[in-house]
């Protein structure tokens, strides 16, 4: 390997443990502090021979891990058991990280942190809740955290009998009929097999379990689905599919599985499993089809990710890998890449006191042989920074620079550096919606690798979102257009048509993509659940790239 190289892959190492190590000596774990617990009541008795107190009226008990108020409740001093009734003046309610939970009963147990609640119903993050009976325990007795993890031992809860929505109507527009949901805090809410209503219609009871983040975003959360996959792409004909996935306390078993019109079948299974609080392993095999090769190829892949208090790191292999690259608008290349393997490594986002903005700094290195090629090495610094300018109610106009540069084991081709700026607005006049975005991007250099080959852009994006009001206030059709122009070609490189029906809670979706430039086309339905736009149920799986995400 030549020795700049080899000096820039021992830099990246070494920079990437300095800065480990330093993060680890400036924050330092703590442990939780000894339980107190405060008991206040209109009327409190205490019987010494059986070591039970009895408190009555407007109770109100505090512990370090929940608050509870009850009209009435007994406290064993000697089990440490609470029992907690609700009588004609109301019923017990349970507050614990952030959330209020309402029941018929609480019994819980301060020593062990154990207990159950009767006929709960309270907010999960973005869900109304209610169910037949919640246990709540220790989230080092679930599996999911380690017993001798010094961090703060949360409560997690298993609700049995449930029902979920995230519509507040009184009679919400769809649920979802759980047998069991697992919450754990902060994390994610694992619905077990649900039943899927619209209104007061089964629409279909899925195999599969459908895993949510909670409280932060989780870079390991997949698109989930909760209808079958719909659409239409042109090399494929029309696909009908289905994707979920089964979970457990530490993992998950995810499924996709599509078959089109042209006789093609696709599919992806992944095994994701949790080792510790911070480190995770996973394995997966994809069957996808390669329309310039007219071939359809299992391809594994296999890895680990590793994340430590926002400092995030991975470490993956491929084999026989897919991969498409959008050069340009419009413009789409595949290649066959095996990894072997590719380690990445990035800071959190950090403010920027200049720019108002943010910005985090990444490393990579990596062993690639392409399309059964020459094997290079490649190893990477670089940095980003994105924000608003300013922000108003109707006018927001943004920035995202990122930065990289790259260098490879190659006499010739033997760095890249690559600048990606996007500036752009989004604003709002007499309820029509406005984007525009000036995408443009700068190389210096070449890679031998095909795939990594970047290239000069500059384009800009614009769109325009109306509504169209029905009678009922919280119903409306969306009419929506985006287009991309080439201002280096001179011509429109893609068009994309959207037809939206915003029902309160839901958005039926309708998205067609025309690839000005080629064949690419392709069309699906989906629909959505407006409290998660995000991270959650799609109907069909294809994505756009967005111009105006930063």
């Amino acid at each position: 390997m030549d020795d700049r190289v080899t000096n820039h892959v021992k830099f990246v190492i070494f920079s990437f443990v300095f800065i480990l190590s330093t993060f680890l000596f400036l924050f330092p774990v703590y442990a939780a502090e000894t339980d107190t617990i405060h008991l206040n009541a209109d009327k409190i008795s205490y019987e010494e021979f059986t070591g039970v107190a009895t408190a009555e009226g407007n109770v109100r008990l505090t512990d370090t891990a929940f608050f509870a108020t009850a009209p009435y409740l007994e406290y064993d001093n000697v089990t440490q058991q609470i029992t907690a009734t609700s009588t004609e003046a109301g019923g017990v309610t349970l507050f614990t990280q952030g959330k209020r939970l309402q029941g018929d009963r609480l019994d819980y147990n301060l020593s062990t942190r154990r207990g159950k609640m009767s006929r709960p119903n309270g907010k999960v993050d973005v869900f109304y809740v209610k169910g037949s009976e919640i246990d709540v325990m220790p989230e080092s007795e679930t599996g999911r955290k380690e017993k001798n993890d010094e961090a703060e031992d949360e409560l997690a809860a298993i609700w049995r009998g449930a029902t979920l929505t995230t519509c507040n109507e009184p009679h919400p527009h769809y649920r979802l009929d759980v047998r069991e949901v697992t919450i754990f805090p902060q994390e994610v809410m694992i619905l077990h097999r649900p039943k899927v209503y619209l209104g007061s219609m089964l629409v279909m009871a899925s195999p599969f379990d459908i895993t949510l983040p909670l409280g932060r975003s989780n870079g390991d959360a997949v698109r989930q689905t909760i209808f079958p996959r719909i659409g239409y792409e042109s090399d494929k004909g029309v696909g009908l599919g289905i994707a979920g996935s089964w979970a457990w306390r530490t993992g998950s078993v995810a499924l996709n599985v599509i078959g089109w019109s042209e006789g093609i079948v696709e599919g992806d299974a992944v095994l994701r499993q949790k080792i510790g609080r911070e480190l995770s392993v996973y394995a997966g095999i994809e069957r996808a089809y390669d329309e310039d090769l007219d071939e359809t190829e299992w391809r594994p892949r296999w890895g680990v990710d590793y994340s430590l208090s926002g400092w995030d790191m991975s470490a993956r292999w491929t084999r026989k890998e897919l991969l498409s690259v959008e050069r340009k608008a419009g413009i789409t290349t595949r290649h066959i890449l095996e990894r072997n393997p590719e380690i990445d490594i990035s800071s959190p986002w950090f403010p920027d006191a200049v720019t108002g903005g943010q910005f985090r700094v990444f490393g990579a290195w990596g062993q690639y042989e392409e399309n059964g090629s020459q094997t290079h090495e490649r190893s990477g610094l670089g940095a980003q920074i994105s924000g608003d300018f300013w922000s108003s109610r109707n006018f927001r106009p943004f920035y995202n620079v990122y930065y990289m540069n790259y260098m490879y084991d190659d006499d010739v081709f033997d760095s890249q550096e690559i600048v990606d700026a996007r500036v752009g607005a989004l604003w709002n006049i007499g309820g029509v919606g406005f984007g525009t975005a000036y995408l443009r991007q700068w190389v210096w250099g070449r890679s031998p690798m095909i795939w990594d080959a970047y290239s000069k852009r500059e384009e800009i994006y614009q769109q325009i979102e109306f509504s169209l009001p029905t009678k009922s206030d919280d119903t409306s059709w969306i009419i929506g257009l985006r287009a991309a122009y080439d201002l280096m070609d001179e011509e429109f490189a893609e068009m994309v048509y959207k037809v939206a029906y915003d029902k309160h809670c839901l958005i039926w979706e309708a998205i067609y993509r025309d690839d000005r430039r080629g064949d690419d086309d392709w069309m699906g339905l989906s629909v959505s659940i407006k409290e998660l736009p995000h991270g959650g149920l799609r109907l069909f799986g294809e994505e756009l790239s967005d111009p105006f995400s930063h």
